[in-house]
């Protein structure tokens, strides 16, 4: 992976927000960098198209798609993707802004201390399961998991994240990844139907098995040399009998050859890793002669014990041991040893009921409460320590009381999945009282509402409990103009900008905000989006803006205010007679530019042209035209002088200077000024850069502002 060069410098600066601090991947269209928002101070990382892909509509629409899909994606297990943005460096560019997760790839543990023990990738598969069960549920498939694309924050495992679903491949272990329609991802992971180009949850559900048995082995697998290879490898099921207990039955079921024999979807395996569901059979003996299909669901409740060493082999005691546990389970019943008919072993504790249990977190906080009835210690600490898996970043406060009567033996995996619903609240409340289970909740907009209705209810009707959910959206606290305004300020790129909507105080709940003023550039307001879309509380932003260019800002930020003194500047065509009004000049029309002004003005006239790209043009006075004080140039008509600036082509000459609109294309702006004494030192050249001419104004400022200065401007709009 390239680290060292990119697009993208360190110090630059993307959308007057973030910062680029260094380069930290490369794939087979991206780049990724490293970057600092100068407003908030936090990390986060920057995905652009590499210089050939930059300008190719195909992969922006792509990259665009990435964003819009991944956006709603909201779990603690997935890189969180924030906003897709545009920029005018290097000759333009859209950049995804996503979190920045500290942590090593799985790759990179893999190759420092090889195999992976059991417990921790046990631990990654929950995490993998819960991020691919909230990326599916927008449709969202990864098509790439591999040891690459899983990061351990601090190398813990119970924080496992799944990064890049998007186009930033990275090609290592000689791995051929493939972007578009067909095949994506690479062959040591994807599923048999992957290389036909058919994916859905269940593609990434082998994927995510691969990864595992490879990581429990701690090298990748091989899986041939030829396409002919490849497709005859991944008709097999993997050999894997050296992975033991838990770890191995899960592996077994996620790298079935048949979709349909694989867990169908991220919650049903969440489901079995939480002992909801029973075990997979154990994986049958692999063959050399034939592919082994195993069965799609398991047969039996049990496990078939190994066989005793020395037995030849025999089923006598497997059998033995069946029959046994088939009898015991008839004459516990027979001898009432059914739920509430405890005779020969009594409950352990206290019988309750109704069985009840609460759990809740409220807004503005990062604890979450439990109190209530749980079977014992060991299932109350299993219920913590599961709902930290998915909780990290928050305190869990258990009050529990154990007690027998419970309605079934999955009371707190049952709570626990529900829990893990309500993330995306601000507030939520649980209650549940035996099969029944209510949730009260409250969240920032009706779509995150709508969601975890929606979740809740899929929820609960999968592990058979009777759900009642009220989730509402939080009525918003009026917003206040007057800190909107002045966080503004900070991002002004031309001139003043204002905020206003509501009562010009405080704008109401469902209140649109405005944004007023002048900008450098289109892509200001984007960087508008982004910074008053955080204070916003989910308000609507409409914008009034006047979009100029930055030369033309720079300029006119060096000018004093203008004022009504009499100056006007009159634009004409030079090869028609029509109004130009507010209109703008064509490609290839001759703008023809007057300054008018009282007879009676006297002083030093001076007039430029700043165009879009950056170059001045100085129209009066320049080398072949040096007279310039009044009243000994211009014509006077009814006490009204008029001072031609720009002629029709037809006229022009070294002295009368004319032009035709070619590009670059945008607002353009005419300066005139009026001094009593003169402004610059000396003749400027008749062209020079935008950086000159500023130097100059700044150190004729004094000048510029006095009282007897008469400054005046008018943009010139061109295009195509």
């Amino acid at each position: 992976m390239n680290t060292t060069e990119g697009i993208l410098r360190t110090g630059e600066l993307l959308n007057n927000t973030y910062v680029i601090e260094k380069l930290i991947g490369s794939g087979g269209t991206g780049e990724v960098y490293l970057a600092k928002n100068i407003v908030s101070g936090r990390e986060f990382a920057i995905k652009i198209l590499k210089q050939e892909f930059s300008q190719n509509e195909s992969f922006i629409n792509l990259m665009r798609r990435e964003a819009d899909v991944l956006h709603n994606v909201i779990d603690d297990a997935v890189v969180r993707y924030n906003e897709l943005l545009k920029s005018d460096l290097h000759g333009g560019f859209v950049f995804l802004v996503m979190e920045f997760i500290k942590g090593q790839q799985l790759a990179e543990i893999m190759q420092q201390q090889g195999s992976i023990d059991e417990n921790s990738l046990l631990q990654i598969a929950h995490r993998m399961g819960q991020g691919l069960k909230a990326a599916h549920a927008q449709n969202a498939f990864h098509r790439d998991i591999s040891p690459d694309n899983v990061i351990l924050p601090g190398g813990d495992p119970a924080k496992a994240k799944l990064i890049d679903f998007g186009i930033a491949r990275d090609i290592s272990e000689n791995a051929q990844t493939v972007v578009g329609g067909g095949f994506a991802g690479k062959y040591q992971y994807a599923s048999p139907e992957q290389l036909n180009g058919e994916v859905d949850a269940r593609s990434d559900l082998y994927s995510l098995g691969v990864t595992l048995l490879n990581a429990y082995r701690g090298k990748s697998s091989n899986v041939g040399s030829s396409l002919m290879e490849i497709v005859q490898t991944k008709s097999q099921r993997p050999d894997t009998r050296d992975v033991p207990g838990r770890l191995g039955a899960l592996i077994a079921r996620l790298v079935e050859p048949r979709p349909e024999d694989r867990f169908q979807s991220a919650a049903e395996m969440l489901q079995w890793l939480d002992g909801e569901t029973a075990a997979p059979a154990e994986p049958a003996p692999m063959s050399t002669e034939q592919p082994i299909i195993a069965p799609s669901r398991p047969v039996s409740s049990f496990q078939a014990l190994p066989d005793e060493p020395g037995n030849g082999g025999g089923g006598m005691g497997k059998i033995l041991i069946i029959l046994v546990i088939a009898a015991l389970g008839g004459a516990g019943w027979f001898f009432g040893l059914g739920p509430g008919n405890e005779i020969l072993f009594p409950a352990k504790y206290e019988r309750e009921s109704p069985y009840e249990i609460t759990a809740r977190h409220d807004k503005g906080t990062s604890v979450i409460t439990m109190a209530g009835h749980v079977r014992g210690p060991e299932e109350g600490n299993a219920l913590v320590a599961d709902l930290q898996l998915g909780f990290s970043e928050y305190t869990i406060n258990p009050a529990f009381e154990f007690a027998s009567g419970e309605p079934n033996d999955r009371w707190e995996q049952i709570l626990a999945s529900l829990v893990k619903e309500t993330k995306p609240l601000d507030s939520w409340k649980i209650e549940m009282i035996d099969e029944q289970v209510t949730l009260t909740g409250e969240a920032a907009t009706e779509a995150a509402a709508e969601a975890v209705r929606n979740s809740f209810n899929a929820t609960a009707q999968l592990i058979d409990v009777t759900a009642t959910v009220d989730v509402a959206v939080a009525q918003k606290p009026p917003l206040l103009l007057s800190p909107l305004n002045e966080l503004i300020k900070t991002y002004e790129t031309c001139g003043p900008l204002r905020i206003s909507g509501g009562d010009g105080i405080q704008l109401g709940a469902d209140e649109r905000i405005t944004v007023s003023g002048v900008v450098a550039r289109e892509s200001d307001v984007e960087v508008f989006d982004l910074v008053l879309g955080e204070q916003a509380e989910g308000r609507e932003i409409d914008y009034n803006l006047a979009v100029l260019n930055e030369p033309v800002c720079e300029v006119e930020a060096l000018l004093p205010t203008p004022e009504n003194n009499g100056i006007q500047i009159e634009y004409s065509y030079g090869q028609k007679e029509a109004e130009v009004g507010a209109s703008p000049y064509h490609e290839g029309e001759n703008p023809v530019v007057d300054a008018v002004l009282p007879e009676a003005h006297g002083g030093f006239l001076y007039s430029f042209y700043v165009d879009a790209g950056g170059q001045v043009f100085h129209l009066l006075p320049h080398q072949s035209r040096q007279a310039h004080t009044l009243p000994s140039i211009g014509e006077v008509v009814d006490g009204v002088r008029k001072i031609r600036l720009t002629f029709p082509v037809a006229e022009a000459s070294t002295e009368q200077l004319g032009f035709r609109v070619v590009e670059p294309f945008g607002t353009n702006m005419v300066v005139v000024i009026l001094s009593s004494i003169p402004l610059f030192d000396g003749l400027r050249p008749r062209a020079e850069s935008i950086d000159a001419l500023k130097d100059v104004l700044a150190e004729k400022a004094e000048i510029l502002a006095a009282s007897g200065t008469m400054v005046v401007s008018r943009y010139l709009l061109t295009e195509p």
